[in-house]
């Protein structure tokens, strides 16, 4: 479960399971207890809530990219035990490529077979690029956004590569603004992005208009509660 930087890119332990569902799915990596401090909120009713440490939100990042760049992977995001930030319900998350050819509906199948040869696996994420884009990449994302879909429990987002890459490089500009932050330090979480632009319900018919990421260190949560 441990992560180390080689040029930015991070080298992270997770389970490789086979997968015999969609046109090009062969595995789903299982991040396992690593992302203990990630908690998921689906959309109530058209936002969500994605809570996470500096440390997740950071391996988070290099996950999405890891997802961006394999079209025979899919990545699997457990819920943590235990009630989440928000009083609302939490669930897993699943990231795949689109061109995967996961279907939502394909999930109660590949997790009844998900501890079948299942094996660990070192992987090395591709190293962030400025979380900013050009204009013609913006249009493009407004043209084809993410999709977001719930399905038995879990949560589904599916995207383009490239905006799944995009999606990741947020994650680590969020992680990496964490630690000069005051409103870390002084309520012991922080709102970093909102995640607008890459979800559009007029044209998707997706539930989710925004995915709000909030950095949050329960180190600082207890030192609050101690003031």
């Amino acid at each position: 479960m441990t992560d180390s930087a080689d040029g930015r890119r991070m080298r992270l332990r997770v389970t490789s399971r086979p997968a015999s569902a969609g046109a090009h799915l062969a595995r789903v990596l299982d991040t396992g207890p690593m992302l203990g401090g990630t908690f998921f909120h689906p959309p109530d009713p058209t936002v969500a809530f994605l809570y996470a440490s500096r440390a997740d939100l950071l391996r988070l990042g290099a996950l999405f990219r890891l997802a961006a760049t394999s079209p025979h992977s899919a990545l699997h995001v457990p819920a943590p035990p235990g009630p989440g930030p928000l009083n609302t319900r939490t669930t897993p998350l699943l990231v795949a490529r689109e061109d995967t050819g996961l279907r939502p509906s394909d999930w109660p199948a590949l997790r009844r077979g998900a501890h079948r040869a299942a094996a660990p696996l070192t992987v090395i994420a591709p190293a962030p690029r400025p979380a900013e884009r050009p204009d013609e990449v913006r249009r493009l994302a407004d043209r084809r956004p993410a999709r977001y879909a719930e399905h038995a429990g879990t949560s589904f987002v599916l995207a383009r590569p490239e905006l799944l890459f995009w999606m990741g490089d947020s994650l680590t500009e969020a992680g990496e603004s964490v630690a000069t932050d005051r409103e870390m330090h002084r309520r012991g979480e922080s709102y970093r992005d909102d995640w607008a632009g890459f979800f559009d319900p007029e044209r998707t018919g997706d539930p989710m208009h925004a995915l709000c990421v909030v950095a949050a260190d329960p180190l600082f949560h207890r030192a609050r509660r101690r003031q």
